[in-house]
């Protein structure tokens, strides 16, 4: 009888297997040259801690090219480095690791200063916010007492351009008191023109209130001289001298008070106008006029 020969990887599997002693495991694993024969290499694996049933059997499986699979162990540190087969992983995993080391983002002491400056802000924000809402009820209180006449006459003349008509002369003076009621900041006061009108047509005379400074929760009175010298009448010449003779020549005094508060700096400012327009009739024989509470508006 022809026998057929036998490969060595065959007989060994023979021999293997005949014996009864101890169950036996195969590993095949492929060449790492793919241009060579393939050939399988036999490992007699006895320890027991290194059977397929241990949990330490295999870490890691990867299918490998051509037949069979390829098998790795637990990874083993030796001396303080990896073994030279793991470090291809090694590279790998540092790599990772360098790029995320790399973009952490800010620190938590850069974090806490950012929140810290936020923080800051938004609570001077609110305390400006809250003393401004409070600057708004504290409004200037303001007081016309009267105006004294010293001169109010008026005759028949000429303008500048020869024409003639009615010329008049007057000097008036008025007294006007402000009241800061604020407790907490003083303001700073100025005017409009401060004007005399007879009807809409003519304004008599013209004066400017000087601007000042009032601490807070204090009175302040400033007299304002108005003065009006060879002012012609032209068509409302009549109509004075008629309301003169019947009572009084009707006039108005208009001004507005303008105050300011500083209460942050220049930061935050707190404004106030009050419009005032002041009602009366004067005559030749006039000299002073008392204002009521219902005189101006």
């Amino acid at each position: 009888m022809k026998m057929s020969p036998k490969s060595d990887s065959d007989m060994t599997s023979f021999d293997l297997s005949s014996s009864p002693k101890r169950p036996t495991y195969f590993v095949q694993s492929p060449s790492r040259d793919s241009d060579k024969s393939s050939s399988a290499a036999l490992t007699h694996q006895t320890t027991p801690t290194e059977s397929p049933s241990h949990p330490s059997f295999a870490s890691r499986i990867s299918g490998g090219g051509g037949g069979g699979f390829r098998w790795k162990g637990r990874r083993k540190y030796h001396g303080g480095r990896w073994p030279p087969g793991d470090k291809e992983e090694e590279s790998g995993d540092g790599r990772y690791e360098d790029l995320y080391g790399d973009n952490r983002g800010i620190s938590i002491a850069t974090c806490r200063l950012i929140l810290g400056v936020v923080a800051t802000l938004t609570l001077f924000f609110l305390i400006c916010s809250v003393l401004f809402a409070a600057s708004q009820s504290f409004s200037p209180i303001v007081y016309v007492k009267g105006v004294n006449v010293h001169n109010f006459y008026y005759w028949e003349g000429l303008d500048n351009t020869g024409v003639p008509t009615k010329i008049m002369n007057i000097k008036c003076s008025v007294q006007i008191t402000t009241h800061n009621p604020s407790t907490f900041f003083g303001i700073h006061v100025s005017s409009s023109p401060i004007k005399l009108i007879y009807s809409r047509q003519f304004t008599f005379a013209i004066a400017q209130l000087n601007s000042y400074y009032q601490p807070k929760q204090r009175n302040h009175t400033s007299r304002i001289d108005l003065t009006g010298s060879k002012v012609p009448l032209y068509g409302a010449g009549a109509d004075i001298a008629a309301s003169d003779n019947n009572g009084g020549v009707p006039l108005k005094l208009e001004f507005e008070i303008r105050s300011r508060a500083n209460i942050v700096g220049s930061l935050v400012k707190s404004r106030h106008r009050k419009h005032l327009s002041c009602f009366f009739f004067i005559s030749s024989n006039t000299t002073f006029v008392k204002f009521t509470h219902k005189t101006c508006s």
